[in-house]
């Protein structure tokens, strides 16, 4: 459940960015692929061993994802995000943006694909953006991995923090290696 959950990230990456700036889709596509297929790839696994007899169903306790709250605090999110990319592009270039971007997938990917995926559709490189995009996806996919390991130990190391690691490496390799 665990890597189903973190593997959402990465269509959601895409449906977000696609939406905002069609053209990074093509460049995005693979690297997000990859994380996406390694990540579900051992949670599939783990779903069939566990529907054999002998396993226990655990009920997630649900929240209200339409919560008011919830939605005021991304807003504020986003549009901090949006007043930093733009001004650390101006005063720092796109290094500073590749900055952001791993601060920002510390804890969240969508404000910061929000922002990059619109800056690209307006003058910003889409190597860049991609990259912003990716690293800000790999840096949130390590400290799910960091989280899984430290809370739930050895157990859960092997079996949820290893696929996100090596996600969160291939989707930054195949960024790098793609680059026009």
């Amino acid at each position: 459940g665990i890597l189903a959950a973190c593997g959402t990230m990465m269509p959601r990456m895409l449906l977000v960015s696609g939406l905002i700036d069609p053209a990074l889709l093509p460049r995005l596509a693979w690297p997000a692929a990859t994380m996406a297929l390694i990540t579900y790839g051992p949670a599939v696994f783990a779903w069939r061993v566990a529907r054999r007899p002998g396993y226990a169903d655990v009920e997630a306790p649900m929240r209200n994802p339409l919560e008011l709250r919830s939605a005021l605090a991304f807003g504020a999110l986003l549009g901090g995000v949006m007043l930093l990319g733009e001004a650390l592009k101006r005063w720092t270039g796109d290094a500073g943006l590749l900055v952001l971007a791993a601060a920002s997938g510390l804890s969240d990917v969508d404000a910061i694909t929000l922002s990059l995926a619109r800056m690209s559709a307006r003058d910003l490189a889409l190597n860049t953006a991609v990259l912003g995009i990716v690293i800000a996806a790999a840096t949130n996919t390590l400290v799910k991995a960091g989280l899984a390991g430290a809370i739930g130990g050895r157990a859960l190391l092997s079996r949820v923090s290893l696929p996100l690691v090596i996600a969160a490496l291939a989707g930054l390799g195949i960024t790098l290696l793609t680059a026009r």
